[in-house]
């Protein structure tokens, strides 16, 4: 396997876990997975506690057992901005700090939701951003 392979590979699982963590309200061990600060939306998270907190709000409102993950797709993020377009502005992202970015496109019902990924040191993936 490539090594761009298996990248893919690594962030499809890591992707999957954190779509379903957030589909079926688990949103702690969703934070768990993540590195911070994490961007969601336009809002800056210093610490698993205050995603946590605003995840619950969000969810709340949601009929998530009504949504479906149909599928990944995992591009490096300048093949995610020729096929998508570039990520938006309220993610507040550096263009400088994103060269080994990742993207992990996930199908919810028709309806785009990405996490945006980053490589440690030791050869894992985390999320660092989630836009929808």
């Amino acid at each position: 396997m490539t090594p761009e392979a298996l990248n893919r590979a690594r962030i499809q699982q890591e992707a999957r876990f954190l779509f379903q963590s957030l589909l079926t309200g688990d949103v702690r061990s969703a934070a768990a997975e993540l590195t911070y600060p994490f961007q969601l939306e336009d809002k800056r998270y210093n610490t698993p506690e205050e995603l946590v907190q605003t995840w619950v709000k969000q969810l709340r409102t949601r009929r998530t057992d009504l949504v479906t993950l149909y599928d990944i797709e995992v591009l490096p993020l300048a093949e995610m901005e020729k096929k998508y377009g570039k990520p938006p502005a309220r993610l507040g992202l550096d263009p400088r700090a994103l060269k080994d970015t990742w993207a992990a496109v996930g199908n919810l019902s028709g309806h785009a939701a990405i996490f945006l990924f980053r490589g440690n040191g030791d050869l894992s993936w985390q999320a660092f951003a989630y836009t929808d």
